[in-house]
């Protein structure tokens, strides 16, 4: 194999900076008073007590560009500056902004007349700039963390520097395209750049123009930390952002949608600024969109470019958009595509290896011209892949790329000896085809020939159902069939009910629809499968009652997977017929099902390939999520799973705090998992943050190291308990922990990266007072790092732009001691990513063409005394083709698919729909 190396989009800076920022403080009584506001809606509603500043700080950012960091606890706690800014400017606008920012966030609950007598006693001149500056260091580490700024000022720094020239050309197939950027106003950790005007790409398909679409580039930099590293690395990234140009014949999504408002006036105070870019939301009350209050306000009483009416832009999204090569003036409007959107997309996402090459060559270029920059490391490949399961060309049943589709793996799996083996199958259906469809996969899949005759009988709630068996040479399976009568249908709720109306209501026909399936589902007191034929999710998010199925079937003893009917009928002859894609469903359909059982084929391990002992537990830890729970205390909790995969049998095992120390529980098999799982107490939307409004901040810091602890106590204990289990017969098992870094890391606070042991021989000290030297003799822990919030660098190859290359590489340079290295794990394209850009195309040759840009994941060993390290990273980069119910690589190593899969069963009536929901990052 020739080793390729990679280059990371990680710098370092050069030179030391720092910044001088002016602070302003919220006075007291404004704080005073907004959190009496606050308080009231909390005992009206049952909400957290606590002022909603990330709203205010949106607005706030779109107001005043010159932000560089907010502080939430300045509206919390006297003495702690709300704003930093590299200038000041007038704040003759603001106490108004505020006021109305409060009015909109409490009247619709408060009332107007309460609401504006609290704001009534407000005095205006209250709001006052320190005349002293605060001088930030960009490299060195403030004793006090609350003090962090560099992760804020870094980016920003870099980014105004890099914008002393916003031209970039990005090269494509035959022509250099020249983009030029603009700065998005975010107050997130990261910085944002984005090109304008809009790129008009074709739609290529066969060498024919199919159609055209518009897109921007966007560039992110982002300092982020790295392990056994003391100074943090910027990273850059870069995505497409698709934009709607037709008008919306069906309106804005419902909920309201994400608005890129471009304009070189500062609205605060009306000063000329350069030309940036502020995402907006507007909101949807009912069926009138409508943009934030306080925003339209200030550009009412302070501009002469008001905002448009959101209905204008339903049938002009392109508003005032400048043409090619011209300098954007005034205000411009862009609406994003995201999934929300009831249109197919304008175009593939992502951007191509050749792009990122692009992108590269300009910050070089740009370095080698003052910008204070340095790379960091090269990444050599030090292993490529092998397919575990082997892939072939379809040509029959047994030749499907995804294990699980094969009836030569999927039957004699099916049928081997376990705990809460599958035996019944329930297909609860609405169309004949969907029905028939399943029945034959399922014989096909598990080599069924044979067949009882059929038994009919009703259930006490009136359902017939129709029961078969069907039998084969690796052992039997009994269908039941019945139809979904009415049980599928939409609630009752209109777009028009207020959001706490709808919440309120939603719970209301959960709890009928639940009872009322209950009673329809046949009766059974062991473990089954169902698959259920539900309808498309409706406009209106709170009228689906697919939530209802999950739990009602699951409580009726029925583990269940969901189906979207696969046929249509023709419009002249209503001829009934299977929709393009509608088998695969069913396929998947089917192995879904499987997968909720736990169904593997074995062994998971074969050594003379991986260099890993087959007796080696495969164990993942994941936070399902924080939970408020219904109690007197009303206090926050947490529910983790520690999942472990037996690899010579295949027995996967599931274990929580709660169930680990019940002698009557402990470690349960996963299919019982996932019903015990909805016995939780589910409640939505609980944070650290709300506890901390709720107990003040030293509570709230000792009830967070608490939780800490037990969490740590309860990985130890499992930990130990897996190092004393052999795998088979009496040998002392290896065991191979591994946790995901953004899941995990705020209970596991070693998997953070300034606290991950100095050297991979460093047990955390969380865990090495309860093990053996044995026991530590065999354990391996593993960290990984997903690239979500940009924590994991792209790469190109080096000398070779535009190529694609996978495996997994080890990244040197990059730690402090230089005999400590991350590794960087890069799949190879799925089945799914035919026809990609080629070598030399840029996204901007062709929207029709996949990507083919696949993102790295990163592999830190954090303990392994007993493995070569470069054998365990290349082992955990296999196990992310390990999970034989997808083809090709995972986001993440298996187990983990399971344990993520069971927030199927995290689930609650209470839950709310997601209301909030910005415009989706293209990747």
């Amino acid at each position: 194999m020739t080793k390729k190396i990679i280059l990371p989009s990680a710098w370092e800076l050069t030179q030391y900076e720092s910044l001088s920022l002016f602070r302003l403080n919220v006075p007291v009584r404004w704080r005073q008073k907004a959190q009496h506001l606050a308080q009231k809606r909390a005992n009206r509603t049952g909400r957290y007590p606590s002022i909603p500043v990330y709203s205010l700080d949106s607005i706030i950012s779109a107001s005043f560009p010159q932000i560089v960091k907010t502080v939430r606890k300045g509206w919390r706690e006297p003495g702690n500056p709300w704003l930093f800014a590299t200038e000041r400017v007038d704040l003759s606008y603001l106490p108004q902004l505020i006021k109305d920012w409060l009015r909109e966030e409490f009247t619709w609950c408060l009332g107007e007349e309460y609401v504006d007598s609290i704001l009534n006693t407000l005095n205006d001149d209250d709001w006052r700039w320190e005349e002293k500056r605060t001088n930030i260091s960009l490299l060195e580490e403030p004793e006090d963390k609350n003090e962090e700024f560099r992760f804020q000022a870094i980016p920003d720094y870099i980014t105004k520097t890099f914008l002393e020239d916003n031209t970039i050309y990005f090269q494509g197939e035959n022509v250099a395209h020249k983009l030029e950027f603009y700065p998005v106003v975010r107050l997130n950790k990261y910085t944002e750049l984005m090109s304008w005007p809009p790129s008009e790409i074709n739609l290529i398909d066969e060498k024919e123009i199919k159609g055209t679409v518009f897109i921007s580039f966007v560039i992110i930099f982002s300092l982020q930390t790295v392990p056994r590293r003391k100074q943090p690395l910027l990273y850059h990234h870069l995505s497409i952002r698709r934009w709607i140009s037709k008008p919306l014949e069906k309106g804005l999504p419902y909920q309201g949608a994400t608005a890129f408002v471009g304009d070189n006036r500062r609205w605060l105070d009306g000063n000329r600024q350069p030309y940036s870019f502020i995402p907006l939301r507007i909101k949807e009350r009912g069926r009138a969109a409508k943009w934030s209050t306080a925003i339209s306000q200030l550009l009412m009483i302070n501009s002469d470019s008001p905002l448009p009416e959101p209905e204008l832009l339903v049938n002009q999204p392109q508003y005032n958009w400048s043409n090619l090569n011209e300098k954007p003036e005034g205000i411009q409007i862009a609406i994003p595509y995201d999934s929300r959107h009831n249109i197919n997309p304008p175009c593939l996402p992502g951007v191509s290896p050749r792009d990122l090459a692009s992108l590269d060559t300009a910050i070089i270029e740009r370095i080698s011209n003052g910008l204070p920059l340095k790379r960091v490391g090269e990444a050599v490949q030090i292993a490529g892949n092998y397919s575990y399961w082997g892939a072939k060309t379809p040509n029959d049943d047994n030749d499907y790329l995804t294990p699980m589709f094969r009836p030569s793996l999927a039957a004699p799996a099916v049928f081997a000896k376990r705990e809460n083996a599958l035996g019944t199958i329930l297909i609860v259906w609405e169309t004949n085809l969907c029905r028939d469809e399943l029945i034959k996969e399922i014989c096909t899949r598990l080599y069924l020939n044979s067949q009882t005759e059929t038994q009919i009988y009703n259930t006490p709630g009136g359902g017939e159902v129709k029961e078969t068996v069907y039998a084969g040479e690796h052992g039997s399976i009994c269908i039941k069939t019945m139809h979904v009568a009415d049980l599928t249908c939409n609630f009752d709720i209109k777009a028009q009910e207020k959001q706490v109306g709808k919440q309120r209501k939603r719970e209301k026909f959960l709890k009928e629809r639940i009872e009322q399936i209950k009673f329809y589902l046949p009766l059974t007191k062991e473990l089954c499968g169902a698959i259920i034929e539900i309808k498309r999710k409706p406009f209106i998010a709170e009228a689906d009652p697919k939530i209802a199925w999950r739990i009602a079937a699951a409580q009726s003893n029925y583990l269940n997977q969901h189906i979207h009917s696969i046929s249509a009928r023709k419009k002249k002859t209503r001829e009934e017929y299977i929709v393009r894609g509608g088998l695969n469903r069913v396929k998947s359909a089917v192995s879904d099902l499987f997968r909720q059982f736990a169904i593997l084929p074995t062994p998971l391990i074969k050594p003379e390939k991986d260099e890993i002992a087959l007796h080696t537990w495969l164990t993942s830890f994941y936070v399902l999520r924080r939970t408020r729970q219904t109690s007197v205390s009303n206090s926050a909790s947490t529910v983790v799973l520690m999942l472990r995969v037996n690899p010579i049998n295949g027995r996967v095992e599931v274990t929580t705090p709660a169930w680990f120390s019940d002698e009557n529980e402990g470690w349960v098999s996963y299919p019982i998992a996932q019903q015990l799982l909805l016995k939780e107490k589910w409640e939505p939307n609980s944070y650290f943050e709300g506890t901390i409004q709720e107990i003040g901040e030293e509570k709230a810091s000792e009830k967070i190291k608490q939780e800490q602890r037990e969490i740590n106590q309860f990985v130890s204990d499992c930990l130990q308990d897996c190092l004393n289990t052999p795998i088979e017969e009496e040998r002392s098992p290896h065991v191979l922990f591994m946790a995901e870094a953004q899941n995990a890391r705020k209970l596991l606070t070693w998997l953070q990266n300034p606290h991950v042991p100095p050297s991979v021989h460093d047990l955390p000290q969380q865990l090495n007072q309860d093990l053996t030297k044995s026991q530590k003799e065999r354990l391996s822990i593993v960290r990984i790092r997903e690239t979500s919030q940009n924590e994991v660098p792209v790469t190109i190859i080096k000398n070779s732009p535009g190529s694609r290359t996978n495996g997994v590489f080890k990244w040197k340079d990059v730690c402090d001691d230089s005999e400590q290295n991350i590794y960087l794990s890069i799949r190879k394209l799925l089945n799914t990513e035919q026809g990609v850009l080629k070598v030399e195309e840029s996204r901007l040759d062709n929207g029709n063409k996949q990507a083919g840009n696949t993102k790295p994941l990163e592999i830190v060993v954090v303990y392994n005394p007993g493995i070569q390290e470069d054998t365990l990273a290349k082992f955990v980069h296999n196990l992310r083709d390990r999970n034989p119910y997808y083809s090709n690589f995972n986001t993440l190593p298996f187990p983990f698919s399971l344990a993520v899969k069971s927030k199927e069963y995290a689930i609650g009536i209470k839950d709310k729909v997601e209301t909030e929901q910005l415009e989706t990052e293209e990747e």
